[in-house]
């Protein structure tokens, strides 16, 4: 029996996939934009393809071409400093953008699952709309929602 797959978007050094890791999937395929934690999440997940590259100019497309069977889960945990309650929450942050891209892949590659993670700082004040609007975007492209 094929164990199912996964895509982990802003890696680090591989706590998500370590998770699902042990919980049963092979982490076949990472995106990590810094070059130390990228060499790191390869040494600790060496039959994983690691992208180390910024989120947003990976395409699914480029993925799918990389990997002989299909991304059945997507996970990945944005970055959270515009989010974070211990923060400036700046909702102009660069960084609240690369949710965003998280979603794209998610659409590009269409997993049966994803799983996003992030503060809860995303889940309250005026960075709640962000969320909302993921929101209804996934299940635009056909996923229901669970938040907590």
């Amino acid at each position: 029996m094929r164990r199912p797959t996964v895509l982990d978007v802003f890696a680090g050094v591989g706590g998500l996939s370590l998770g699902f890791e042990q919980a049963g999937f092979d982490v076949a395929a990472a995106i990590e934009i810094d070059p130390v934690h990228a060499a790191t999440h390869e040494y600790n997940f060496p039959l994983c393809r690691m992208h180390c590259a910024d989120a947003t100019g990976i395409s699914g497309a480029s993925v799918r071409r990389e990997l002989s069977g299909p991304i059945d889960v997507i996970v990945g945990g944005a970055p959270c400093q515009g989010f974070s309650m211990i923060g400036k929450r700046a909702l102009d942050d660069p960084r609240n953008q690369l949710i965003k891209h998280f979603l794209r892949l998610v659409v590009e590659l269409e997993p049966s699952v994803f799983v996003l993670e992030n503060v809860r700082g995303l889940t309250v004040g005026k960075h709640r709309q962000l969320l909302d609007e993921l929101t209804v975007e996934f299940e635009a492209a056909g996923y229901s929602v669970t938040l907590p």
